[in-house]
């Protein structure tokens, strides 16, 4: 049986997005992963079928020390182990896990983009990060994106050539329609125990809270609204920045930490909302919509993927405040019509996004290029 290493720098990564591609391959595969167990979240790769975890320190920040160190351990297990093919997720992950693979004489070393960190960056920084991924793409042997106007914002940046690919519409691994399936015992249960009444339309951002996200720009339009609206804002993620310690005050808004069940905390809303500034592609978007949530975002590539404009959600300029409360307060003036959009989403999701369509991928990818 051929040996494959996932690399990741964070258990959220491999949990998130890795659990179904992972267990999907292990049937075919001894698959191992690599990732950084300094973290809060380890708790959630025991649920993969790997058949061995490897501590590496591979940290997001910039450290030229501690990246070297991580390097070379990295170039001598890969020597050691002789993996058939290795692949990794996540922006430095991608450059020490495909050096490495170069330098120890991995054949196969796969790389998939989820988003460029270099897009919301000026000068020398917003360089340099580009040149990484360039790097990446160039010792890489194939490359993934995990959506469509990714891919061809990658080909018009020249970071990647036309041989990249897209796993079926798009995302890493879809979206379960049997776990993301809409229960009412679920949001009942959920909006008595956070006392929401009846008549209060909440709206609700899930992911890293941070300003490349627009969650700033969202609490900022949030703010706009009339308190006679009767509305809230759940802000549901890990708050990078300490933004709570700002907002927090405003009883309206509710921030939550990481939830490892969003099948689940997505149900309380009415509208979900992503006005970030950059995304590789919206996989909680896709997840809100197969639960039957509208959707506000901004219009960026990656989410250009996952919204069908006025069909499953509304679209603005990110960073256009203005317009950002002009969209929330047209969903909350316009229930019907948001619930519509709502029910279009989850047939949008089935048609395209689908987990069993998008692992059906994963295997043919595999079977293509690897074996």
């Amino acid at each position: 049986m051929k040996k494959i290493c996932f690399i990741v720098s964070s258990p959220l990564t491999a949990s998130s997005f890795l659990n179904g591609p992972i267990n999907k391959l292990s049937r075919i595969y001894e698959v191992y992963l690599i990732v950084n167990l300094n973290n809060k979240h380890n708790n959630l790769i025991d649920k993969l079928n790997v058949k061995k975890v490897f501590h590496f320190e591979i940290i997001r920040n910039i450290s030229v020390f501690r990246d070297i160190m991580c390097l070379i351990k990295m170039i001598y297990f890969f020597k050691k182990n002789k993996f058939h093919a290795i692949h990794s997720v996540s922006p430095k992950a991608g450059l020490i896990a495909m050096l490495g693979g170069y330098i120890s004489g991995i054949e196969i070393r796969i790389h998939t983009f989820t988003g460029q960190v270099w897009v919301t960056k000026k000068g020398v920084i917003r360089s340099a990060l580009k040149f990484i991924d360039k790097l990446i793409s160039k010792l890489s042997t194939l490359v993934l994106t995990d959506g469509r106007s990714q891919l061809e914002f990658l080909i018009k940046n020249k970071i990647v050539d036309k041989e990249a690919k897209v796993l079926g519409k798009g995302s890493i691994s879809g979206v379960s329609l049997k776990k993301f399936n809409p229960v009412n015992k679920v949001r009942d249960k959920l909006r008595k125990q956070f006392n929401i009444n009846k008549n209060q339309w909440v709206f609700m951002y899930l992911g890293r809270l941070k300003k490349d996200k627009g969650i700033i720009d969202l609490i900022e339009a949030f703010l706009k609204i009339k308190k006679e609206k009767n509305t809230l804002l759940f802000l549901v993620g890990d708050d990078e920045e300490n933004l709570k310690k700002k907002y927090n005050s405003d009883s309206r808004i509710l921030f939550l930490p990481h939830n490892d069940k969003p099948e689940e905390i997505i149900q309380v809303c009415d509208t979900f909302c992503l006005p970030s500034y950059r995304e590789g592609f919206g996989v909680s978007v896709i997840e809100a919509s197969s639960l039957k949530k509208p959707i506000i975002s901004s219009d960026i590539y990656g989410l250009k993927d996952t919204v069908v404009k006025e069909k499953t959600g509304l679209l603005f300029q990110a960073g256009d405040i203005e317009k950002l409360k002009t969209l929330l307060i047209y969903a909350i003036n316009n229930k019907t019509k948001m619930k519509e959009m709502g029910s279009n989403g989850r047939d949008y999701v089935e048609e395209n996004f689908s987990e069993e369509k998008i692992l059906l991928e994963w295997e043919n990818f595999y079977f293509n290029n690897v074996d």
